[in-house]
């Protein structure tokens, strides 16, 4: 039993001063910066989203101040790029999605070493989302349905960066995107080419990222 404690004593000095080296090598972050990523999202939750439409390629870009101590708070812009799922593009039915995002970004970055930050943050918005390219079964469908439709979002998001430059850093994050809106198969007219009684609508739209990230601060090097 002694030794145990003994040793327990040892770890924790040991973690202690490992702490205190990272604290006192890290640098620190200025106090303005711009921050972007970029990665393939992919759909989750609403089954019937899921069967229509896949993610090409989100991004998004922001700007942010510190608000105190390693927390610091944003404005963004994100855009979402979504294909047909290939049971429409073999029908030659190529609808797309567009997502254009508005959000505020509530974040804290925290150093796990001297040249190395691990960000934890929260997109909050507003998107407005448009259908391309719609294909209808027949004429009189056109100009039934809305084309176009608009919702908040919430997008909580962990990403790990490594500073390559006095100003710069570079890494990867992973993100969830909860839309506060469920996904209408009529709007795209995906309705008349897929029998959707065969999936489930019962959960909001939503999707995973995994992808790169940056980090510029701005300041005078």
């Amino acid at each position: 039993m002694k030794h145990t404690l003994l040793y327990i004593l040892i770890f924790s000095a040991f973690i202690s001063i490992a702490q205190e080296e990272i604290s006192s090598k890290a640098p620190d972050l200025p106090r303005f910066s711009v921050r972007g990523n970029v990665g393939i999202p992919k759909v989750v939750s609403s089954e019937a989203f899921r069967n229509s439409f896949s993610g090409v390629v989100i991004g998004d870009l922001s700007i942010n101040a510190k608000l105190f101590s390693d927390f610091f708070v944003g404005l963004g812009y994100g855009y979402t790029y979504y294909k047909p799922q290939k049971h429409f593009r073999n029908q030659y039915i190529n609808t797309s999605m567009q997502s254009q995002n508005a959000f505020i970004k509530l974040g804290f970055d925290k150093f796990f070493s001297a040249s190395g930050f691990a960000t934890i943050s929260l997109n909050a918005g507003y998107n407005f989302n448009k259908y391309e390219g719609i294909k209808y079964k027949n004429d009189s469908l056109v100009g039934k349905y809305p084309t176009q439709f608009s919702s908040s979002f919430i997008e909580p998001m962990i990403g790990l960066y490594f500073i390559v430059d006095p100003n710069f850093a570079i890494g990867g994050h992973l993100s969830y995107n909860y839309n506060f809106s469920q996904f209408n198969t009529a709007y795209p007219g995906f309705d008349k080419w897929f029998d959707y009684s065969r999936v489930k609508n019962n959960w909001n739209m939503s999707m995973i990222t995994l992808g790169f990230g940056f980090y510029y601060g701005l300041a005078k090097k």
